[in-house]
């Protein structure tokens, strides 16, 4: 396992050609006792639910260790050629409008300065599939690099911990926790949120007697397959 893969990365892909791969840094990170683990949260907007066809309109995240507050923030909108295919409901729910959009940065840009914030670092996302696919596609696309971050879903693992039949949306999940919504579907706003519900399941997971990322991550996943 890799954090990143990369292919004839070449010059293309800048920063990221000092990326390292898994060996002891990552057995580390998977063995972080969770007080003491570097997280790096993450939320993207986006305009639809595919990868392959849907745009990337804006990503925010944080770093940070154990149950701190974040070390360092970042949120960028994503600059695109046309935006016209954009659903007017996307503009609606997220707050964004292609003024705001175009004035943002080339995704290029974005992601390699949040992947550069993610190394050695567990990826937290609600839903994080999402994330992983799109972002994932662009790494590929850019700089032929294969995303496998260490990750926490912490919607799994709200269902393990709930016992609940699916996996819970950021919504329900901040009002079973006890997280104030606000600013919900603006990728800063949900990855504050996102923090703070990891925060508070690393508790909940702690009076079950887990004390690691990997145990975190065996047990969410073995409670939601079963």
């Amino acid at each position: 396992m890799r954090w990143f893969r990369g292919a004839n990365r070449g010059e293309d892909a800048s920063g990221l050609n000092s990326v390292p791969t898994v060996g002891t840094s990552a057995q580390r990170v998977w063995e972080s006792a969770l007080s003491d683990a570097q997280y790096f949260v993450i939320d993207i907007e986006t305009s639809g639910f595919s990868a392959q066809t849907d745009l990337v309109l804006s990503l925010a995240a944080g770093c940070m260790t154990g149950l701190d507050d974040f070390s360092h923030f970042f949120y960028q909108f994503v600059r695109h050629p046309d935006v016209s295919r954009v659903p007017q409901t996307i503009w609606d729910i997220t707050g964004l409008s292609p003024e705001i959009v175009q004035g943002g940065r080339d995704l290029r840009d974005v992601l390699e300065e949040a992947l550069s914030m993610s190394l050695n670092r567990v990826w937290i996302a609600h839903h994080a599939r999402h994330e992983l696919s799109f972002l994932g596609r662009h790494a590929r696309q850019l700089w032929k690099l294969q995303l496998r971050p260490i990750v926490i879903d912490t919607a799994v693992v709200a269902q393990a911990l709930g016992r609940l039949p699916r996996v819970p949306t950021l919504d329900e999940t901040c009002a079973w926790l006890g997280v104030p919504v606000q600013g919900r579907h603006q990728a800063d706003a949900d990855v504050r949120m996102t923090a703070e519900v990891w925060r508070r399941e690393i508790v909940l997971c702690q009076r079950l007697g887990l004390r690691t990322v990997v145990e975190v991550i065996d047990w969410a996943s073995a409670r939601a397959m079963g």
